[in-house]
């Protein structure tokens, strides 16, 4: 990390530890729009780090994006930071200017495809869209078609509002309804636009998955060492001992493997990434709660806030087995000869 990157996330953290408390995260999971915190971080040009500054972001690296988002994630911020991150990037990538107003990008649900077609002025859009995050709340939103995206406005869409079993709001459609006939701010072609928006969906989750965990296994070894039984602090009796450090080193692994996608889209490291942290959900889920028993569960307690949160983000843009597939595929077409190669390069 960086001296750039250094103060980026000291100053991430510091918006967030002053104005994303558990009582905005509430207010947040209740459908509120926390609108001081996101003017905060869109003021300080958090909201568009690592969007070039000739296309309307603040500069910088990639990096400097996920780093936020990762700090994010580690005060379940109700923002959607990630999704914003994605949307601008794409909006970059086909060479539209970024309208003003956090957006969010919607895609095809898992196995399905999304087709537009011009009818006139309007734009039909046909297929089954996944759940949009926090599209109530997105001034626009980037919907991603296999080689096209478009921008609308949430108001031409006839969405259902819902909560997700980590409170975060999404946008809906009935399966199987077309989206029907709108009028799209831009159509723009962008090859391979549906890929990208997995590839660049598989990182921010990673990032924020990693940045949960890291808040988890704070939370978890400080409650061991405050709680007492029989006399003790809990972290004294070597069964606690040896389930934190399973789950530090669970946690040390998954942030290892956000590290190596900071600075790279190679689908090999993407595909370790998600995979590797997408395994590592169900023992941190599992390990913080035996830690904090029974009132880790309750709504009072923040850890359910980061857990919830990991299931959630570990079925967004492939699930683990999704992404150990495309890594055997890529080992297999590579040949035999090739697999010493590709291990150790791991691009």
């Amino acid at each position: 990390m960086n001296e750039q990157q250094q103060l980026i996330v000291e100053t991430s953290h510091r918006i967030f530890s002053d104005l994303c408390t558990k009582e905005v995260v509430d207010r947040g999971e209740a459908g509120e729009w926390v609108q001081t915190l996101w003017h905060a971080l869109e003021t300080s040009g958090l909201t568009l780090a690592g969007i070039a500054e000739d296309a309307g972001g603040s500069g910088g690296d990639v990096a400097d994006a996920l780093l936020v988002i990762r700090q994010a994630a580690e005060f379940a911020a109700p923002i959607p930071l990630a999704e914003n991150f994605i949307a601008a990037t794409l909006l970059v990538e086909a060479g539209i200017e970024l309208p003003a107003g956090p957006l969010t990008v919607a895609g095809a649900l898992e196995g399905g495809k999304i087709e537009f077609s011009q009818q006139g002025s309007a734009t039909d859009i046909v297929g089954d869209l996944a759940p949009v995050s926090f599209g109530l709340h997105c001034n626009h939103w980037v919907i991603v078609a296999e080689n096209e995206i478009a921008v609308v406005s949430p108001k031409a869409l006839n969405a259902a509002p819902m909560l997700n079993i980590a409170g975060e709001s999404e946008s809906i459609f009935p399966s199987g309804t077309s989206i029907g006939s709108i009028e799209a701010l831009n159509v723009v072609k962008l090859n391979g636009a549906s890929e990208r928006l997995r590839q660049l969906g598989a990182i921010t989750r990673v990032n924020l998955m990693c940045g949960a965990m890291t808040s988890i296994l704070d939370m978890s070894v400080a409650y061991a060492l405050e709680r007492k039984q029989f006399g003790r602090a809990i972290s004294q009796f070597q069964a606690v001992q040896q389930q934190l450090a399973i789950l530090a080193g669970e946690v040390a692994s998954c942030q290892r493997a956000a590290d190596s996608i900071l600075n790279s889209d190679a689908v090999m490291d993407i595909a370790i990434a998600k995979a590797r942290v997408g395994e590592a959900v169900q023992k941190v889920a599992d390990i913080s709660h035996q830690v904090h028993g029974a009132m880790g569960y309750t709504r009072e307690h923040p850890l359910n806030l980061r857990t919830r949160r990991l299931w959630v983000w570990r079925d967004q843009y492939g699930k683990e087995t999704y992404w150990q597939q495309q890594l055997a595929r890529t080992i297999v077409a590579r040949g035999a000869d090739a697999l010493w190669d590709v291990i150790t390069r791991a691009n």
